[in-house]
């Protein structure tokens, strides 16, 4: 036993106090088994990227395995195109979504948001992006387009 009076704890070694009070390694705690926890950036090839809009019933679902870009935006009558994600069912003038709002990009293996210099902005999290500077996405994200909000699920595919 320690004998040193000044001691806060009472084991016999300080291998074994160290042992007792250090914080453990538990490897990957960011993704496990295929499976997204809140907060995660990365993803498995059987994972879908799921973008829902507040008040749709119906979310946006892409591979997210697949996904090189992602353009987020409204129909452009000029040019007759619409974005990947058109938001203009959704209220998307309204809410002040530009045609060409933001992008969704791999980089590094982990999917990254991007503001294409939008005059409403593109918020992640409640922080206003700089634009054409990537932000890594993250699973349970908030996204604001101007006042237009979608939120980020990685999802595991139902397909064995």
């Amino acid at each position: 036993m320690n004998e040193n009076p000044d001691r806060k704890y009472d084991y016999e070694t300080d291998e074994e106090y160290i042992r007792r009070v250090s914080t453990r390694a538990l490897g990957d705690t960011d993704f496990e088994e295929n499976e997204p926890k809140w907060g995660t950036a990365r993803f498995g090839s059987k994972m879908n990227l799921v973008i829902y809009v507040r008040g749709a019933a119906e979310p946006f679902v892409f591979d997210a395995g697949s996904i090189d870009e992602l353009h987020i935006g409204r129909f452009d009558p000029d040019t007759n195109t619409s974005p990947d994600i058109d938001l203009q069912d959704f209220g998307g003038t309204e809410k002040g979504v530009s045609r060409h709002h933001a992008t969704i990009v791999r980089r590094d293996g982990s999917l990254n948001l991007v503001d294409a210099g939008s005059d409403n902005g593109t918020y992640l999290n409640g922080q206003r992006l700089v634009a054409h500077q990537p932000r890594i996405l993250r699973d349970g994200d908030d996204i604001r387009l101007g006042y237009l909000v979608l939120r980020i699920k990685f999802m595991r595919t139902s397909a064995t």
